[in-house]
């Protein structure tokens, strides 16, 4: 059986053009929407009509976000979709229930709440994926990378999605042991927190770990751009950074790490909305877990900190710039 599903998902096959919603929690700048959305497209455009909604949940105060919701429930009350994939943990909290209410199939990607935290995870209309940050395989493989690899600082902001991811790997610990080495996490929205954490880090930590930075303010309650902050955290760290996501790796970011990748997961997504288009009933899919990380090296900031792989992850990796 479980065969037979791996097989449909990747054959998938078309139907008739139907309407298929895109709502993201985010905005289509911020890379990793801009990821799943073009893997998305790229396996249900030329057969669909795709409508894109931006929820811009990271920028906009949360005091916005209901009138954000209900400018994007009145156009999906006019184009009536066949179907909506919803990215990310805001996407589903604020709009999954409304769209099953409305008899409407819900496939996520990106989702780091569980049932407690989203229960209309359970309704028989929606399926998707899980999004599980590596924790353990990247630990693991950093170890690998790194000479000195004792104690490793987790830096991510205190957004809902990494408040999930946390929790359910660590649960309330923000202090842990992976195959023998020491993690300090911190969560936080406060820019100068942040910054400092990165600036002072080379007196406790061997490398830096970053999550998500993208719910980061300054004392005036300004938004912070994530490319400013991990700029700067680039240039004033003295001790690697690497990342959770490939979308943090590059010029001037995280030098690499094991990751999850945004286009995969919307390849996966699009796979699972093709089913259900062509009749397949949501609570006949299981729900997944991200399903497999990879190496991705920024080249440059290999090169900013002296890191060097070994022939083997090197001939498994992707390399940006």
């Amino acid at each position: 059986m479980k065969a037979l599903f791996l097989s449909l998902l990747l054959v998938a096959p078309m139907c008739l053009a139907k309407n298929v919603v895109i709502i993201e929690s985010y905005h289509s700048q911020y890379k990793w929407d801009h990821d799943y959305i073009t893997a998305i497209q790229s396996v249900l455009a030329e057969e669909h009509n795709i409508h894109i909604f931006e929820l811009d949940t990271k920028r906009l105060a949360k005091e916005q976000w209901p009138q954000k919701v209900k400018s994007v429930q009145a156009q999906i009350e006019t184009i009536q979709p066949d179907i909506a994939i919803l990215g990310d943990d805001n996407a589903f909290s604020l709009m999954a229930q409304y769209l099953v209410d409305k008899n409407i199939p819900v496939v996520f990607l990106g989702v780091n709440g569980g049932p407690t935290q989203h229960p209309t995870l359970n309704h028989p209309l929606v399926t998707g994926i899980l999004e599980r940050p590596f924790f353990a395989e990247s630990i693991r493989h950093l170890r690998k990378v790194l000479s000195n690899n004792d104690r490793f600082l987790i830096l991510m902001d205190d957004s809902p999605t990494m408040q999930n991811a946390v929790s359910e790997f660590f649960e309330d610990a923000r202090q842990a042991q992976l195959y023998g080495s020491e993690l300090d996490i911190v969560l936080t929205n406060d820019k100068d927190t942040w910054l400092q954490a990165v600036y002072q880090a080379h007196g406790q930590y061997d490398a830096i770990i970053i999550g998500t930075h993208h719910t980061i303010r300054d004392k005036a309650n300004q938004y912070i751009p994530p490319s400013v902050l991990i700029s700067q955290a680039f240039h004033q760290a003295k001790v690697p950074i690497f990342s959770f996501w490939d979308i943090f790796i590059g010029k001037e970011q995280g030098a690499g790490g094991f990751t999850i990748s945004a286009h995969q997961e919307g390849i996966t997504a699009a796979r699972l909305a093709s089913m259900i288009l062509k009749g397949v009933k949501p609570d006949r899919i299981p729900q997944m877990k991200s399903l497999s990380g990879q190496f991705v090296y920024s080249q440059s900031g290999m090169a900013h900190w002296n890191l060097k792989l070994s022939s083997l992850i090197a001939s498994q990796t992707q390399f940006v710039e």
